[in-house]
């Protein structure tokens, strides 16, 4: 039987709290720390150049003396709005803390770099400060208070049925000595995290103990929730122990099986995949098992220069189609959105297990916003002054695009459709558009 991982009790940030409090001000967080886009000067709007120049005669006047970073006490709600508990307000001024950056970029574009250039009344230090008390306060530290607030919020978008499809796979964090374990859910191309795990480059005392842990846990909240976890995930995932216990646990499965698996057949023949299949001229499927274990559909198709063979496990009178192992490749895309010229993450120079924890926490709820967003975005009658060509954009780059450069005419409407995001994800409500 599996057991459920609910919160302690005692914690002093419960899901409540959290998403109607951290939610809300973690995105007043990011914003500001964003690379905004440079413009040359001649590019510049008068209103533009004006608030870019403000930077020299005390920016922080313009914003008030309200820090982005709660103080190291934290912050409760019901006191003085401001830019850190009220996403109104500080949507209200965040086009002017932005505009500095536009004529002063940081020199490297760190998060520290970042954090000494806001425009706040405080020293470079002081601002440091906050920074690190932040990322390392209780409800940043604990990732599965992210999964407990966007699980049940998110799940009805990419359900399938009483499937719900999860990405899972690793990706490695610019330090070089840690990687992240992440699930997601899949969306028209791009991904909702729902739970992450920051590991050493090396985890101890295995990688397939770590993801059992991990794929465990979740599986628990997925059928609390009414449906059964479907776990799309690459060659890495593969070893029959780790398949055994999915299916004993009630998850289902679609995996790529290496080609160096052996299998037995429905007669009782043992062959290696890849030794029997090199390549496969047409699609076709039989039943097998894996190491003589683990039942599973076996699907084999030629895609490029290698074949792949992919393990399918479904409950009893569940449909998936094997071709949606496409949508693995989603995640990976959202890696790219991650780092690059994205959001950075691959040059903000974390070098501590807390502080990459903690910055994830924010970035991956930030990624959900900015996918979110260019979902809401889409058939909308306005969104060609936004981007020439938004078929070609995916949802994360529209949601990036229509909060870093809106047109005049167009911000009232990107920041009510923003409003209705945070509000949903704050809320708790999971209506409004799909």
């Amino acid at each position: 039987m599996l057991q459920s991982h609910h919160l302690e009790s005692n914690s002093p940030f419960t899901e409540s709290r959290w998403s109607k409090h951290l939610l809300l001000q973690t995105f007043a967080v990011f914003i500001p720390l964003a690379p905004p886009p440079v413009k040359p000067l001649h590019q510049l709007t008068s209103h533009q150049f004006a608030l870019a120049s403000q930077r020299k005669r005390g920016l922080g006047k313009v914003c008030g003396t309200t820090s982005p970073f709660p103080s190291h006490h934290g912050s409760r709600l019901g006191h003085k709005p401001s830019f850190r508990t009220n996403p109104a307000l500080f949507l209200k001024v965040r086009y002017r803390v932005t505009g500095a950056f536009l004529l002063h970029p940081p020199a490297r574009p760190t998060l520290s770099a970042y954090a000494r250039n806001l425009p706040l009344p405080y020293s470079a230090q002081a601002k440091l400060n906050r920074l690190w008390r932040y990322l390392r306060h209780p409800a940043l530290q604990n990732p599965w208070i992210l999964t407990r607030a966007l699980l049940p919020l998110l799940s009805p978008r990419a359900a399938k049925g009483k499937l719900l499809p999860l990405l899972v796979d690793w990706t490695p964090l610019e330090d070089g000595k840690h990687q992240a374990l992440v699930a997601a859910l899949p969306l028209r191309g791009r991904v909702l995290v729902v739970a992450f795990e920051v590991c050493p480059s090396s985890p101890w005392p295995s990688a397939s103990r770590v993801e059992a842990r991990f794929l465990y846990r979740l599986t628990a909240w997925v059928k609390e929730l009414g449906f059964v976890p479907l776990f799309l995930a690459d060659r890495g995932f593969d070893a029959t122990a780790l398949l055994k216990r999915l299916k004993d646990w009630g998850a289902a499965f679609l995996i790529r099986l290496k080609g160096t698996v052996s299998v037995v057949s429905e007669e009782g023949e043992r062959f290696v995949l890849k030794a029997r299949y090199p390549r496969v001229p047409a699609p076709f499927s039989f039943r097998a098992k894996l190491k003589g274990e683990v039942p599973v559909h076996l699907f084999l198709s030629q895609e490029g220069e290698e074949p792949w063979y992919l393990a399918l496990s479904l409950p009893e009178g569940s449909f998936f189609e094997p071709q949606g192992y496409a949508w693995r490749m989603w995640i990976e895309e959202g890696f790219r959105d991650l780092k690059g010229a994205g959001l950075g993450l691959d040059r903000h120079l974390l070098r501590t297990r807390a502080s990459l924890v903690g910055w994830l926490s924010l970035l991956f709820l930030a990624q959900v916003m900015l996918v979110l967003l260019g979902a809401g975005l889409e058939g909308r009658p306005w969104l060609h002054r936004l981007v020439a060509h938004p078929e070609r954009q995916s949802l994360f780059t529209l949601g990036r695009l229509a909060l870093a450069q809106p047109p005049p005419g167009l911000k009232g409407h990107i920041l009510r459709l923003f409003h209705r995001v945070l509000a949903e994800l704050a809320g708790g409500r999971k209506g409004g558009r799909k």
